[in-house]
Parts: C-alpha cells; structure tokens; sequence
C-alpha cells in the first residue's frame, strides 16, 4: 500500500508523509492542531497520517501543496 501513488505527479505515501511533516514543521510550528485546522482534518487523522497509521490521499497533498505554495515553503 505504501508504494500506491497517491497522486497524477507519482508521489507515494512516504513522499506525501515528508511533506505532510515538512509543511507542519516549516508552517505551523511544529503544531498537529494547527496543520489539522488547515487541512480541514481532525488532529488525530494528521497524527495517523504523519505516523503511518492512515493512507493519505490525493486530497491532503493538494491541500498541502497549494498551502506550501501560498506560505512560500519548499516541500518537495
């Protein structure tokens, strides 16, 4: 499951999960709670999704794309 391509550009699930970490590290401090508001997520999906635990899908990493964009942050 891990090696399913997550999304249209080929990113797999250990790739969206960096970004996930990236985004949440550079753009919100560090904060589960905040990257969850962002995301339209609760906190504890963004934890599974972070952990491994929950497969993130397309709809996260374009939300976390186009906020990376906006904030100016280098995920990929």
């Amino acid at each position: 499951m891990l090696e399913q391509e997550v999304d249209d550009k080929g990113t797999d699930q250990d790739e969206a999960q960096n970004m996930l970490k990236t985004l949440r590290d550079q753009g919100f401090d560090g904060s589960d709670e905040n990257l969850a508001i962002a995301l339209g997520r609760t906190i504890e999906q963004v934890r599974a999704m972070i952990s491994g635990a929950e497969i993130i899908d397309d709809d996260v990493v374009m939300k976390v794309r186009g906020i990376a964009l906006h904030r100016g942050i280098a995920i990929e």
